[in-house]
């Protein structure tokens, strides 16, 4: 369930107005911790970016709004503004400048956008809070160590916007109203003591306030067009001309009362998807779309410090199809690179049977802690290839199809057809499965197994393979499966052929005690 922010609490908006009323609007003592740093990000585009952020293809977009001949461009991206597209623009107008490609707003895609963001964002704080419909604030202040200070964090922010198919405005201030106006109004301002935000906050126009149009207007009527102009006024002539909750808004922006905000949870697993702009019919152009959700996964995890061993991938175009898909890992990673590597091997392989309009990935196995260590040998990186032994069986099953790639495992069963099964690599190992079933120390048996039994000629009762063979003295008689309807009796001995050759043969017990050979050593 939703959560205030650390050391926030609600008690100031409950104030009388009245008593925020008194005095003018210049900030007293300091109210807010001086332990508080905000970060807001602000998507100005995100209505238009929502939509083609699945695709790197660029073309001219636009976002139109209106009905018939009175449509007109509400939004339109860089491809399209190098053309001479402007918002405002009537929609025939902007056609005549170049091929555009027209898209109508969904509100729900950018809610659902804005929540994946912000679980992407608690990777870098736990403290996350959605300010819609274009905005994430974090509060920052305790993971500056982490990211090596600010520059490293807001780094680490750039790079992880422009992968995920973002163009963000961010900004950061003492209080967390601040971080978002001067987010919206100028990009990456930094503003750390609360002292400066009347300089910084003075020159940004009223609009960053989002106000109804009727309490604007009111203000431009007497001349009051920037924060500075409208800080100056009195409080009282203020809440009697617009409403006491301006007053209250000014207060939590210069920090006179506290601003507490309902932080995200992290949800017990991962959903999210990507619409994509276009139809798609070839399975490798969705790689962009797989990427940006595998991002969104990574941030997801680090911030649940876990990973997973299994990502479950769905194409969809609407109700009319679907086609699902999962991509199993032999141990567990949050590592994206590799990730994306297995997503790029499986969609080679894949034809669509339709064309694909949406990607979603959901992760509901998680796994907790360091990845586990594998007891073989090969859990090692390989020297010559650099690369580790699990990473490299998810490359070979993504490659060639998960059926391609099954492990051999011993069975508690003395005959030889029966001592052993193939185990899918999914599937975990049964306990004491690898151990050897014999303590003879003969190593005899072969782990080559011919399919059937082949039965060897005899020549004064000696088997005959290439010549005669030459047995081993040393035999292993099985004499076993009569409860099952599988009953059988032989000697089992180690032959060698005349050229060096090891073989596995055995003698019938029963019935016409014919010679067989069953497997080879070398």
């Amino acid at each position: 369930m939703p959560r205030l922010l650390p050391s926030m609490t609600p008690h100031a908006a409950a104030m009388p107005a009245a008593i925020r009323a008194v005095g003018d609007m210049r900030p007293s003592a300091r109210a807010l911790p001086a332990s508080a740093l905000w970060l807001h990000i602000h998507l100005p585009q995100l209505p238009l970016e929502v939509l083609t952020r699945g695709m790197a293809q660029h073309r001219a977009c636009v976002l139109v709004q209106g009905q018939g001949g009175r449509r007109k461009v509400l939004m339109a991206n860089t491809r399209a503004a190098t053309l001479g597209v402007r918002a405002g623009m009537p929609l025939g107008a902007a056609h005549a400048l170049g091929e555009i490609v027209e898209f109508e707003r969904n509100e729900r895609a950018e809610q659902q956008a804005l929540e994946s963001l912000g679980v992407w964002a608690m990777h870098m704080t736990p403290q996350v809070s959605l300010v819609p419909p274009d905005g994430v604030l974090l509060e920052v202040r305790g993971s500056l160590g982490l990211f090596q200070g600010l520059d490293g964090l807001l780094a680490r922010l750039r790079q992880g916007l422009k992968q995920l198919g973002y163009r963000a405005q961010y900004a950061v201030a003492p209080t967390p109203l601040a971080a978002t106006l001067l987010a919206r109004g100028t990009s990456r301002s930094v503003v750390q003591d609360e002292h400066e935000l009347g300089r910084h906050l003075g020159g940004l126009p009223l609009a960053v306030l989002r106000l109804a149009p009727a309490e604007e207007d009111a203000l431009e009527s007497i001349g009051v067009r920037t924060l500075g102009e409208c800080r100056r006024l009195s409080r009282a002539d203020l809440a009697r001309r617009l409403s006491p909750a301006l007053l209250d808004t000014f207060d939590r922006l210069y920090g006179q009362t506290r601003d507490p905000r309902v932080a995200m949870v992290a949800p017990e697993s991962f959903e999210a998807g990507v619409e994509l702009p276009w139809e798609v019919r070839n399975a490798q152009a969705l790689v962009t779309a797989g990427e940006r959700l595998l991002l969104q996964l990574q941030g997801y995890l680090r911030a649940r410090t876990a990973m997973t061993r299994r990502l479950r991938w769905r194409l969809a175009n609407g109700a009319r199809y679907e086609e699902r898909f999962d991509i199993n890992l032999t141990h567990p990673t949050r590592d994206h690179d590799h990730m994306l590597l297995l997503l790029r091997e499986t969609l080679m392989r894949m034809t669509l049977k339709q064309p694909v309009t949406a990607l979603e990935l959901k992760v509901d196995e998680l796994v907790s802690g360091s990845p586990p260590v594998g007891a073989d040998l090969f859990g090692v990186r390989h020297q010559a290839q650099g690369e580790a032994y699990a990473n490299f069986i998810d490359r070979l099953r993504s490659r060639c199809g998960s059926e391609a790639l099954r492990a051999m495992e011993l069975q508690p069963d003395h005959r030889p057809e029966g001592a052993w099964r193939w185990r899918d690599n999914d599937e975990p190992a049964r306990r004491g499965g690898t151990k050897t079933l014999f303590s003879d120390g003969l190593n005899t048996r072969p782990v080559w197994l011919v399919k059937e039994p082949v039965t060897l000629a005899t020549h004064h009762g000696i088997p005959q393979f290439d010549g005669p063979l030459r047995l081993v003295p040393a035999r292993e008689r099985i004499d076993t499966g009569w409860w099952d309807e599988r009953g059988l009796a032989r000697d089992y001995f180690i032959a060698r052929t005349t050229r060096g050759s090891r073989l596995w043969v055995y003698k019938e017990l029963d019935g016409e005690q014919r010679w067989r050979l069953h497997g080879v050593f070398e």
